[in-house]
């Protein structure tokens, strides 16, 4: 009997460990708040530290080695008892299959960061209710993380997170949340965010997310074949221009490219000696990518 109660009491807790589908990296900077006591910084970065990586997001088991790599660096621009104010900057690189390559697939500066904190505080958050602004926040990057791993490995695999992310930004809105979880806040929020990958202009993203990926860079590295990859990674960019068209300069394209602009120079870098088809792929990026358009001057080359 106490051998099949270990065996249980082993399983469960197996189970448990395997839940957590985020490894994230957290750093609180506050190089300009000029407090005598810094340990409520410390006190911060811990409980961020143990809320990403602690909470069970979703149904979906991972395995510790599958568990999501991202970073957050929040800034603590000033604090006013337990007013905080700053931003937050958060980074998501997807594994290529079969390397030690990383791609980079999220870079977000989010600059409306305003919470309420005490030291040691714990961080709660309930999935239909709005808790706290910090913990909405930082639930609804986890989820959009999750979402868009997901995405870059089934087609829309990510649709499930990505209506929570925008469930909790309707809850954030009700409860009359500070900034940026509207869309009157600016046309670069978290807000904006949640409406592209909620909506059907921008299935060609999500599309391209995962052709790009899972069709693309996997088996440019598991089977070799780069031409193939190549090839695949063309089509799948191409199918942004289907959206531009219905959404020019978008903020999740803004992003898109952010992310991805020095590593289509790089792998395109080939193109030609591969003789990979890529006429008109250079103006198109030029016309739906016009923040890094001069970085094209000598694509493929």
């Amino acid at each position: 009997m106490n051998k099949l109660l270990i065996f249980l009491f082993f399983i469960l807790q197996t189970g448990v460990s395997k839940a957590q589908e985020l490894r994230a990296t957290v750093k609180v900077l506050s190089p300009e708040v000029q407090a005598t006591n810094k340990d409520v910084f410390i006190a911060l970065e811990t409980s961020l530290q143990n809320f990403m990586n602690g909470y069970t997001f979703t149904e979906h088991k991972y395995a510790d080695g599958e568990r999501i790599a991202c970073s957050l660096i929040l800034t603590i621009e000033a604090l006013n008892g337990a007013r905080f104010d700053g931003n937050i900057q958060v980074q998501y690189s997807r594994p290529v299959y079969g390397s030690r390559y990383n791609s980079p697939v999220l870079n977000v500066f989010d600059k409306d960061v305003v919470f309420s904190y005490r030291e040691n505080e714990p961080i709660e958050f309930q999935k239909n209710s709005f808790t706290t602004n910090l913990s909405s926040i930082l639930a609804f990057y986890a989820y959009t993380i999750i979402g868009i791993d997901r995405t870059t490995f089934k087609a829309n695999g990510g649709n499930n997170e990505f209506a929570t992310a925008q469930n909790i930004v309707i809850t954030a809105q009700s409860s009359g949340a500070s900034s940026g979880w509207n869309s009157i806040d600016g046309n670069k929020n978290r807000f904006w965010i949640s409406d592209a990958l909620n909506s059907p202009a921008f299935d060609p993203v999500k599309e391209c997310l995962y052709l790009y990926h899972r069709q693309g860079l996997d088996l440019m590295y598991m089977s070799g074949n780069h031409k193939k990859a190549l090839t695949t990674i063309t089509g799948a960019l191409r199918k942004l221009e289907e959206t531009n068209q219905k959404r020019p300069n978008s903020y999740l394209m803004n992003l898109f490219f952010d992310a991805k602009n020095q590593e289509i120079l790089s792998i395109y870098s080939e193109a030609e000696a591969l003789q990979v088809d890529i006429k008109g792929l250079q103006a198109l990026l030029e016309s739906i990518d016009r923040t890094h358009a001069s970085s094209y001057s000598k694509f493929g080359r």
